[in-house]
Order: structure tokens, then C-alpha cells, then sequence
């Protein structure tokens, strides 16, 4: 294990005791969850507007004891009023387990930040463990994040996360979502999460998204011990129909995914990959549940978008809304002196 400097972490017992901050509160917690997402008057317009041109990004990370491999997967970041911060959330694989990495950056983004924690992400007590923690998103306070057993590829789970203190964030266990299939069938390595008028859509995606499978909760909030998530419909690129596919009938190998939603209740379906040719591309595509499995996605349209440094979507990508703007997040392969996030979004 490497060590970085300046976190302080809670030492506490896994099945890997690797000193990591993580909490173990019960399911009743008392915090008040905040369950909806931000949504944009018009996402076709709000991806068309993004720039090609990106932004850095760089925090200091701390001291913790780092597992050996690996590199970031997912990111995603939102605005914290009472602390006048930015908040991001970095996922993270090893050779032994799955973390969650938190940095808090200026109010303005304007300059350095800094780590403040970093949280193992339990695995499943099996043998290989689930310590792939792939593509993630954020509703609200939730985080939803897939972990997967990157060996044999045969398990994975869905997990949900209280990040309302993201000082001291929660698991909430009841919501967890376990999978396992034939090799690369059931893997979690991209996650998408949505709050629609009655309930929350989930997809999940598999090995390099050759599958995506959508999952509907029973209406009840997410932090109520009934809440449940039910599997609804698989899309397959294999069989997908592609007719009207907007720029080209291309679907590519994401690295995450991200799911948003326009004021009248449209939703959408945004990929992350870095192509064979090694440009980082986002690709937008509107989801319509009452399709047929065939055309339940349709692709609308795609951007290039230029990143500095060595960030690259295969290494971590994810959307951020901010006032009815959508903006592009991404991050570098892994740790150094510090780390460099590049953010995309149009200007106010």
C-alpha cells in the first residue's frame, strides 16, 4: 500500500482491515435525505451547448493507506450551501477492494482543493471479493454506485449510499441489489440513477455496457426499510434496433453512465467512453420504458469533448447539473502529488 498525505480516517474493521473511514450506523438514521435530482428545462439543448473545451480541477490527497492498483472509475460532484463548498465523489478499484474517495473543492471552483476521507466500499464475504467499484451517480443525498467481481466476472451489487454528511456517509443496506450470471453478463461496472414522479429508474450496465438493465423502486422513498428496486427490462446492443440513430448507430464501450431528466419528465441516457482512436466522447440517448426492449434507447447525439492532462473518460466520467446547466466531469488515472479533475460546462 502507498501512503498520501493530510486525511485523518476512522480506523474500523472490514473483512480487510485497511484502516478506511466507513460507517456502520443502523438503518433508522435520523438525517433527512433528500431524494430528488436536478433537472433541465431541455437536454438536447443543455448537451449541444456543452463546450469541447475543458476546465482543471486538482485537490491535494491525504494520508490514507491506499490499497495497491487500480484507478478511479466514476465522479460525481454537487454543491454544499451550509459548508459554501464543492463536494466530489471519486470511486475508486484495487487489488483487494472497492473505494469511495471524497474531496472538497472552493465554492467557486477558483482553486486547490483537498481529500477529506475515503470510505471502503464493503464487499460480498465471497472469494474473489467485489473490488471493482465502477461508474456511480448522485441523487440527491443518494449515491448510487456498482461494485463487481472484476476476476471471474461473475457477481456484482448495486449499492446506495447516504451522502448527506459527507463527512460521515451511510450505507443504506436495504436497497442493495445483488447480481450474479454466465461471465460478464451480471457485472456492475457502470450505474445510472433517476428520480421520476412515482418511484426511481436504475440502470445498470455490464461488461463495457453491452447490456443495460433497468430496474423501478416500489414508490416508497429510498430511505424507507421497504423500499425495494425490482428489475423491469434489459436493453442489448446486439439486438438493438439503430434505425434513426443520431449521428451514427455507434454505442460505445462506457465506462459510466449517467441518467437525467427535463421538466416534463423526459429522461435521458448519457455515456462516457474514450474511443479505440483515444478521444473522450460523451453520447446522449432519450430512454423510453414503453419501447420495446429494441428501441428502448435512441441515440441523439454525440460530442468529443477535449480533456487536459492525462484525464480520460476511461478512466472516470459523470454529468453535473448546476441551475439548469449540464456540465462534463472526468479525472485522471490515479493518485499523485495531486489529483486532476476537469469539469465542462457552458458559462452563466
Amino acid at each position: 500500500m502507498k501512503r498520501l498525505g493530510g486525511i485523518t480516517c476512522v480506523t474500523c474493521v472490514l473483512a480487510i482491515n485497511i484502516g478506511f473511514a466507513i460507517s456502520d450506523r443502523a438503518l433508522g438514521d435520523e438525517r433527512e435525505l433528500t431524494a430528488s435530482n436536478p433537472m433541465l428545462s431541455n437536454v438536447v439543448a443543455a448537451f449541444e451547448s456543452l463546450p469541447t473545451e475543458s476546465r482543471l480541477l486538482q485537490f491535494k490527497p491525504g494520508n490514507a493507506a491506499i490499497p495497491r492498483g487500480g484507478h478511479f472509475q466514476g465522479i460525481q460532484m454537487r454543491f454544499e450551501a451550509d459548508k459554501s463548498r464543492n463536494v466530489a465523489f471519486l470511486s475508486h478499484d484495487s487489488e483487494t477492494i472497492a473505494y469511495l474517495v471524497i474531496a472538497q473543492l472552493p465554492a467557486e471552483l477558483n482553486g486547490n482543493g483537498r481529500a477529506i476521507r475515503v470510505y471502503a466500499l464493503p464487499s460480498d464475504g465471497q472469494s474473489p471479493p467485489l473490488r471493482h467499484g465502477g461508474g456511480m451517480q448522485l441523487v440527491g443525498d443518494i449515491l448510487a454506485i456498482g461494485l463487481e467481481d472484476n476476476q471471474q466476472k461473475t457477481r456484482s451489487e448495486i449499492q446506495f449510499w447516504n451522502v448527506a454528511n459527507s463527512d460521515d456517509v451511510v450505507q443504506l443496506k436495504q436497497l442493495t441489489i445483488r447480481r450474479n450470471g454466465a461471465p460478464k453478463d451480471k457485472t456492475a461496472g457502470a450505474v445510472g440513477l433517476v428520480q421520476r414522479e412515482q418511484d426511481h429508474l436504475l440502470a445498470v450496465a455490464n461488461w463495457d455496457s453491452r447490456a443495460i438493465d433497468f430496474h423501478v423502486s416500489n414508490s416508497k422513498p429510498l430511505n424507507d426499510p421497504q423500499c425495494q428496486f425490482k428489475f423491469d427490462v434489459r436493453w442489448q446492443v446486439d439486438v438493438a434496433d439503430k434505425r434513426g440513430w443520431k449521428p451514427d448507430p455507434s454505442f460505445g464501450s462506457y465506462q459510466s453512465i449517467n441518467l437525467v431528466s427535463d421538466t416534463h419528465r423526459n429522461l435521458f441516457l448519457i455515456g462516457f467512453q474514450t474511443d479505440p482512436g483515444n478521444k473522450d466522447v460523451a453520447d446522449l440517448f432519450s430512454i423510453d420504458t414503453k419501447q420495446g426492449p429494441d428501441r428502448l434507447l435512441q441515440k441523439l447525439a454525440s460530442k468529443q469533448i477535449r480533456l487536459q492532462g492525462d484525464n480520460h473518460f476511461r478512466f472516470s466520467g459523470g454529468a453535473w447539473i448546476d441551475q439548469d446547466l449540464l456540465g462534463i466531469l472526468s479525472s485522471e488515472r490515479d493518485f499523485g502529488s495531486v489529483v486532476r479533475i476537469n469539469f465542462v460546462k457552458p458559462a452563466k
